[in-house]
Order: C-alpha cells, then structure tokens, then sequence
C-alpha cells in the first residue's frame, strides 16, 4: 500500500491535468466563437497548439503547487485559492498594457481574447482544481 503523501500527491497531479483539459476544452470553444464573432485572424501567439499546451501544463503545475499548499501549510487550500485568484487578477489587469500590434482594433481583439483564456484558466485553478481534488467519486 502506498504512503498517504503519495496518494495525495498524485490526486493533485491528476487534478490539476482534468481541470488544465477542462480549461483548455473552455479555451478552445471561446477562441473559436471569439474568433468567428470578431473575424479575429492573428495567431502567431494564441491558437491551437500554444492553448493546449499552454494550458494543460500549467494546470498541471498549479496541482502540484497545490499539493505543496494544501500538504505543508495550514488552511492551505483556502491560501492556494487566494494567491490564485491574487495572480489571476494581476495577469487580467496587466492585459490592458500589452499591445501586440499598431491597429488599435486588433490590439483590442487581442486583449479581449486573452482575457477571456486568462478568465477561464483562473475560474479552473481557483475553483475546479480544489474541487476535483476533495471529491473522489470524480
């Protein structure tokens, strides 16, 4: 039988890798109608391959990171969501600052883009990792 702290650690590994698909599945069908709603057509930074790579990595990441929130530190959970939801909200007022382009149209379309998909990785880490990790029956 394995240890306990091997159980929890690999429950959050898996956590993070369902929540970081789930995110990237969210992703993908907000580009898609982002994209045909706006006829937004850049791509060099943010298309399909960098959206599921990107995301299903650092969600992966963000469990580990929890494991060491939530094995290590008391209440840690409730921190892991904090900090989170502190790092979601800087990286969402930080958009505002980045101009990819000189068309202000298509700069604005970029922003509004990955808002969204910095929207909805930080609703899978602050909200659907923890739960993913205290509900076995998932």
């Amino acid at each position: 039988m394995k240890p306990y702290n091997e159980i929890e650690f690999e429950k959050s590994v898996m956590a993070g890798l369902f929540a970081g698909i789930t995110a990237t599945v969210l992703a993908l069908i907000y580009n898609a109608y982002f994209r045909g709603y706006t006829n937004f057509s850049m791509s060099m930074i943010i298309n399909v391959s960098s959206i599921i790579f990107a995301l299903t990595i650092l969600l992966t990441i963000a469990g580990i990171i929890f494991y060491e929130f939530h094995h290590f530190i008391k209440r840690g959970t409730l921190i892991f969501r904090v900090a989170a939801l502190l790092v979601t909200a800087v990286l969402l007022f930080g958009v505002q600052y980045v101009q990819r382009t000189s068309n202000p149209v298509e700069a604005g379309q970029f922003r509004e883009l990955l808002i969204g998909i910095i929207a909805i990785t930080g609703f899978c880490t602050v909200f659907l990792l923890p739960f993913l990790y205290k509900h076995d029956y998932i």
